[in-house]
């Protein structure tokens, strides 16, 4: 089966598409916070994790259905971010997606779920993390650890093999990170609930086409943490939110974080083909 780190591959394409914009400085302060200092840090990082993948492929577990979910879904954030950022009318609305990216980061110990201590310590040590401990009990896994920056963080999930993962995230004590996947007849349907370090929260919701790249997101700031998804969504919910876009073939629709409506043929570029 093939394994990618889409977490990581999603922050290099999201910093090649915003090299020299004006979120440069907050990209790489959060960045840094998670221990990658720039893009090149964040490919040796991704080269590295992705060996360490490869080396450790195993079928039926957790990691497996948290990896397919997260390869679909750049797939789906790489479409979008193409579209918005090459169209002139929707450039600027490709920032939300440096949001979107760098939230990502924090799903990593999810892709190793099931594959055993050594790769789950070795995957968070490319991240700075340290004095990291890894139990499984069935299909409920636990990370614990101190981040780049010497907080005792902990991250818990639990896998349905009938093709659903929850995930909890803490910080200091503090539930900051609250995330969900579901695999459903067409690919998957997601939501990831984040509790920034200024007290902020953000919601993303996800529609993910499990082939081809299409799929709707949804984006709300100030969210309340959202109501568990069941698995049965329809194929517009994320369309709830503030903000989102769904690409469909050629087809880019959504609204912007000002209330602007968004629809135009997409016409992808060399990188994204």
């Amino acid at each position: 089966m093939k394994k990618s780190l889409s977490i990581l591959l999603v922050v290099l394409m999201v910093l090649s598409v915003f090299a020299g914009c004006s979120s440069s400085k907050e990209a790489a302060d959060t960045l840094e916070q998670a221990g990658i200092e720039s893009a090149d840090d964040a490919l040796e990082a991704a080269e590295e994790a992705g060996e360490t993948l490869s080396q450790t492929v195993s079928t039926g577990t957790a990691s497996d259905f948290y990896s397919a979910y997260a390869e679909a879904k750049s797939a789906l954030l790489n479409n979008l971010v193409d579209a918005l950022s090459y169209n002139p009318d929707t450039a600027m609305a490709a920032l939300s997606f440096l949001g979107v990216s760098f939230a990502e980061l924090y799903m990593l110990p999810a892709s190793y779920f099931g594959l055993g201590e050594d790769a789950v310590m070795n995957a968070l040590a490319i991240l700075g993390s340290k004095n990291v401990t890894y139990t499984e009990n069935g299909n409920s896994y636990t990370v614990t650890y101190l981040d780049s920056n010497d907080q005792p963080c902990e991250f818990s999930g639990t896998y349905d093999p009938a093709g659903s993962l929850v995930c909890v995230g803490s910080t200091n004590g503090t539930e900051n990170v609250f995330s969900e996947s579901y695999q459903t007849s067409f690919g998957y349907v997601g939501q990831f609930y984040m509790i920034n370090e200024d007290g902020s929260p953000v919601l993303y919701q996800y529609v993910v086409d499990e082939t081809d790249g299409n799929g709707m997101v949804g984006i709300t700031s100030g969210a309340e943490q959202p109501s568990p998804l069941t698995g049965g969504e329809a194929v517009d919910f994320p369309a709830s939110c503030a903000e989102w876009y769904a690409i469909y073939g050629t087809t880019v629709t959504g609204i912007t974080s000002d209330g602007t409506s968004v629809n135009f043929e997409y016409v992808p570029t060399d990188d994204a083909e």
